[in-house]
């Protein structure tokens, strides 16, 4: 046994022509004269011949299918393959269409092929010829797969060309459509803006930033915008529109104004609205801007117009009363007085009691001043009215002039049961037109006398500092609030509280204060309401 596992193995014979015939890919073999030799089984399967109807013929002569273009073709092709080879070298042919029959055909088609082959050269050794050895390949599906990926390929190209054509043609359009809206915008002074809420940026046309005042390249944002570029009495109202507006998920439109460099100011509309994504978290504030000036500026001056309109029929209506009450007023003043005088006289007429003679001379003498003092008050506010009533200044100690005005209307007071109380009677030198100062003064005191029923009625002059003040107080029926910014109106004439009508014209504190205007000084009404008196306090600057 180890004798025999010590001996070596004889070599096993090999079978070439079985192995040649065995191979996966179709071969020839050829002699120097190009003639078959040996064709394998999957050469003579895939042209469907047999060996026998080959052998021994031309490589140029067999499988004559094709057109006779194509045989040339082939002919050409064998010639670039075989003549010239040498030992031990190996060319590859290039892709070349024959056409072979179609298997199971009676009509004889034939079928688009496409084949490359491969040759080399078999050296025989010392006993043989050298031989060739040609791999033939049928390459009709991968180049039908080659040629469909091209297709699939140049489908694809044509479709994206496709779709690139359309996405320019798209794009073109767009850029031509924005042009449109860019040029319609400029053209209306309409300027567009987008605001980052993230980042506050705001990105917006270069008509945005001239409508707010901004050069071009100036960067724009929400806290320049809103807090600095919106006019100060305008910010909370334009920031409050917005916030209501994004709340709701509603747009906002909103005036305001902005101060351009030049100092101009300009009215601006701002128009705004919230891009939200799917969460509902604010995305973007979208909107535009446009320059209303010119709009705002003749609505305001409408509206003026119309205040003033407005405020001119109110006065007319004023004055249409003022008037009214003033005909009544002076009709029933005046009637009075006539009316006493002329009973008086017709009883002077009468009667020859000389005590009946001194009362009734008495009555006349007092309605006549009183008529007198009314023609003088129409005088005067005619006067005034005009622009021609003038004062001739002269230095005047005013606490004298008082004094003397309070004792002249003491007997009236008294009379009527009040008590004059004369104050401090500062002596003190104004420049005064004297007869208008007195007229000043009586028409305090005579008004404090008429609307006061009881209790007591105080004058008073007193130094303060580089002014001097004349205060007429009393006790009697007092002004309501409302009513104290409209005493010095002509023919304005406030009731006590009985609502009856107290004599006179209405005119005495209008010419006070306008006889008071004309000696550089001032006057100011006070009181605490109705019931509880009032006090008027006239200041002139003291004279040095």
């Amino acid at each position: 046994m180890d004798r025999l596992t010590s001996q070596p193995r004889a070599a096993l014979p090999v079978d070439t022509t079985q192995v040649f015939e065995l191979l996966p890919d179709a071969w020839l073999i050829l002699d120097e004269r190009f003639e078959v030799v040996l064709a394998n089984a999957r050469y003579r399967e895939m042209t469907g011949v047999i060996l026998a109807d080959i052998q021994g013929r031309s490589i140029y002569d067999i499988n004559q299918f094709g057109s006779q273009s194509q045989r040339e073709l082939r002919r050409s092709w064998l010639d670039s393959m075989l003549p010239g080879l040498v030992p031990g070298e190996n060319r590859l042919s290039p892709l070349i269409r024959y056409d072979t029959p179609t298997p199971n055909a009676s009509d004889g088609a034939l079928t688009p092929r496409f084949w490359q082959v491969r040759t080399s050269m078999i050296d025989g050794g010392a006993e043989r010829a050298p031989m060739i050895g040609m791999c033939v390949m049928d390459v009709s599906d991968s180049i039908a797969v080659t040629e469909r990926d091209q297709r699939e390929r140049a489908k694809l190209r044509s479709q994206a060309r496709l779709r690139q054509v359309l996405v320019d043609e798209a794009n073109a359009e767009l850029r031509v459509h924005r042009e449109q809206l860019r040029q319609a915008l400029e053209f209306a002074h309409i300027g567009a803006w987008e605001l980052d809420p993230a980042t506050g940026a705001i990105e917006g046309t270069e008509q945005c930033k001239v409508n707010l005042g901004l050069a071009p390249t100036d960067v724009l944002t929400q806290t320049l915008l809103f807090d600095e570029l919106v006019d100060e009495a305008d910010r909370v109202r334009v920031n409050e529109a917005m916030n209501r507006a994004l709340a709701e998920r509603d747009h906002f439109e909103v005036e305001f104004r902005v101060t351009w460099p030049d100092r101009s100011v300009h009215w601006i509309l701002l128009r705004g609205l919230g891009r939200y994504q799917p969460g509902d978290t604010l995305k973007a504030i979208i909107g535009f801007t446009l320059d209303i000036t010119s709009r705002k500026e003749a609505e305001l001056e409408q509206r003026a117009i119309a205040e003033s309109e407005k405020r001119a029929r109110e006065h007319s209506d004023e004055v249409a009363r003022a008037m009214d009450h003033f005909v009544t007023a002076v009709s029933h003043e005046l009637r009075s007085p006539l009316g006493a005088i002329l009973s008086w006289t017709t009883l002077l007429q009468r009667a020859a009691d000389p005590s009946h003679v001194a009362r009734a001379a008495g009555v006349i003498e007092r309605n006549a001043h009183q008529l007198s003092h009314m023609v003088d008050d129409l005088l005067d506010s005619g006067a005034i009215a005009t622009g021609k009533l003038s004062v001739n200044l002269a230095p005047v100690d005013l606490g004298a002039l008082a004094g003397n005005v309070a004792e002249d209307i003491r007997m009236t007071a008294e009379t009527k049961g009040l008590r004059l109380v004369v104050g401090e009677l500062a002596p003190c030198v104004v420049m005064a037109d004297q007869s208008r100062m007195k007229q000043v003064a009586w028409n305090l005191l005579s008004n404090a006398v008429k609307f006061c029923a009881q209790g007591e009625v105080e004058v008073s002059v007193t130094v303060k500092g580089q002014q001097v003040e004349l205060m007429v107080r009393d006790t009697g029926c007092g002004i309501e609030p409302d009513a104290l910014a409209r005493i010095f109106e002509r023919f304005r004439q406030i009731n006590p509280e009985s609502g009856g009508r107290v004599a006179g014209l209405g005119l005495g504190l209008w010419l006070v204060k306008h006889l008071v205007d004309l000696h550089q000084g001032s006057v100011r009404a006070e009181s605490p309401g109705r019931g509880c008196g009032s006090r008027f306090v006239v200041t002139l600057p003291v004279y040095r």
